[in-house]
């Protein structure tokens, strides 16, 4: 019995037949991970220019010092 398990052991290590699938599967993880990774770095800087833009709309409604062209059309 231990023979024929090593045997088949050996057997499916010397197997390669899954051995595309494996590395489509490996190569679509890092591609999600990179995308998700790019995506939530694009979603910060969004994020804070949005901010910084509601922040100066805020100081210039509060002082009254918008720039003299910006509401012009």
């Amino acid at each position: 019995m231990g023979v024929f398990r090593a045997s088949r052991i050996l057997s499916f290590l010397r197997d390669d037949s899954g051995q595309a699938t494996t590395e489509y599967i490996v190569l679509l993880a890092a591609i999600v991970i990179g995308a998700s990774a790019m995506a939530r770095q694009i979603l910060q800087t969004l994020e804070q220019g949005v901010l910084r833009l509601g922040g100066q709309l805020e100081r210039d409604l509060k002082t009254g010092k918008a720039p003299l062209g910006i509401w012009t059309n």
